[in-house]
């Protein structure tokens, strides 16, 4: 049975402008990547071709020994600050790649804004009956409690749920219909032929981590009244229930 955990809570400060709350990777996770990543690769960088030559040295038969030698012929000035350049290159495309791929929140009391990848989607306060953290999962539904958002955020919990508190939506610590998911087996008696089906064209997408056609068939089980969350490659299936 669902249950009903929102509280409002305390209001805390995590404004950072305008009225709105802007969830997104910590502070420390951001400098890792733009500091302590290119810091790191920097020191591969300079350690690679001496490591190589030390090596080549032994007297042992390498595989892909040209690659040796060729790593190890890095020794005048312009070549290793040529080496150096292609690393922190690298690491730095790494970084923004990261941050683009994070999961960024934007709250506000009339609304919610998701951005990914360069995909922002907008909900309407009004539309959101609940909200909370599955593992690492942001989970938020709509009045028919279909997923409108479930994806990895990376900010602690307590950030989570101040956030989205201080603006007034319905936080739960919990799912708050977590008694009502089942799990799938082949040809599920409670699930009409269809939804089995789809069920098991998932299964087969959830195992070649084919991310695009399982968001696709999540999609088409919400239209059929279901909604999916996953453990692994192992499915779970709950029927939809309006608040």
């Amino acid at each position: 049975m669902a249950t009903n955990e929102f509280r409002e809570g305390p209001r805390v400060s995590t404004d950072s402008g305008g009225g709105q709350t802007v969830l997104m990777a910590p502070l420390s996770d951001r400098l890792a990547l733009f500091l302590g990543l290119p810091g790191l690769v920097l020191l591969v960088g300079l350690s690679l071709p001496p490591l190589a030559r030390w090596m080549l040295s032994w007297e042992t038969a390498l595989p892909l020994k040209p690659i040796f030698w060729l790593v190890g012929g890095i020794d005048r000035p312009w070549e290793v600050a040529v080496n150096l350049a292609i690393w922190l290159v690298l690491a730095v495309v790494t970084a923004f790649v990261v941050v683009s791929e994070s999961l960024r929140v934007t709250i506000d009391d009339a609304e919610l804004r998701v951005t990914k990848d360069d995909d922002t989607r907008t909900f309407a306060r009004d539309q959101v009956s609940a909200v909370f953290l599955d593992g690492k999962k942001l989970v938020v539904l709509d009045k028919r409690s279909c997923q409108l958002v479930r994806d990895r955020h990376q900010a602690p919990k307590a950030t989570i749920a101040a956030g989205f508190r201080q603006h007034g939506y319905p936080w739960h610590d919990h799912d708050p219909y977590a008694d009502l998911f089942r799990s799938w087996a082949a040809a599920t008696p409670e699930l009409p032929a269809a939804a089995n089906d789809v069920l098991a064209a998932r299964q087969s997408a959830l195992k070649n981590k084919a991310h695009r056609e399982i968001h696709a068939l999540s999609a088409a089980l919400e239209k059929m009244g279901y909604v999916i969350r996953d453990e692994g490659v192992h499915q779970f299936w709950r029927p939809l229930v309006r608040s």
